[in-house]
């Protein structure tokens, strides 16, 4: 009988903590204007694909007004290109990203952010992969199929942004690489080959961007 007894109440103590946990970091979110409570199925494997990380993963907010929100996870839908979020057990979308300075996910940092397709002008988040002088973003999207039976996976082109102006879309990585190293297209290249890198994949595009970077300050530093 005292077995019978203690063990809901050993739960109800072990529970305390865990939602005062959640509830203090719940707390703070409402007055910024920032979530919106949504239910969000877990795991649905047909729709995988329409993430750029399928699976929640610990990330941190910064806001315009430079205040940092961490204890979150969230993972990235390009397909309707909104950040799901998870605290503990309850769930929420960023209703208001325009009110976000950024949304780090896992070391990668994604801006809410104005930009430039050919002459048209769109809202979206991009993913930055570079931030010394002009700025190089990556935007995910999921092209349309004829089918509804062909598997859409998520591709990605890239933007420059220039002091002042609006990031513009740009024709290929190739052409990027030229405006800015065009004096190290040679090393670039090499850098390339020799680490297998695909520059249609951000994630390569952004460690050629950092070699070249750090190359080029070696070269004004030795002079």
């Amino acid at each position: 009988m005292i077995k019978l007894l203690l063990s809901p109440l050993l739960i109800y103590f072990i529970s305390i903590p865990v939602f005062s946990q959640e509830s203090s970091v719940w707390k703070g979110y409402p007055n910024l204007g920032i979530m919106h409570y949504k239910v969000i199925l877990d795991d649905v494997p047909e729709e995988q694909n329409n993430y750029q990380n399928p699976q929640f993963e610990l990330s941190k907010l910064t806001t315009t007004e430079n205040k940092v929100l961490n204890s979150i996870k969230i993972r990235y839908n390009v397909k309707t290109d909104v950040m799901e979020c998870r605290i503990g057990s309850q769930h929420s979308t960023i209703k208001s990203p325009e009110k976000l300075k950024e949304v780090n996910i896992n070391g990668k940092c994604f801006e809410y952010k104005k930009y430039l397709v050919k002459r048209d002008t769109t809202s979206g988040y991009l993913q930055k992969l570079y931030g010394c002088g002009q700025k190089i973003y990556a935007k995910y999207y999921i092209p349309s199929t004829k089918s509804k039976l062909d598997l859409k996976k998520t591709k990605s082109y890239y933007l420059i942004q220039n002091k002042g102006e609006l990031p513009k879309k740009l024709n290929s990585p190739s052409a990027l690489l030229s405006r800015l190293y065009k004096n190290l297209i040679k090393q670039a290249n090499e850098f390339e080959k020799n680490n297998q890198l695909n520059l249609k994949n951000p994630a390569d595009f952004e460690k050629l961007l950092t070699y070249l970077n750090h190359l080029s300050k070696d070269i004004v530093a030795s002079r």
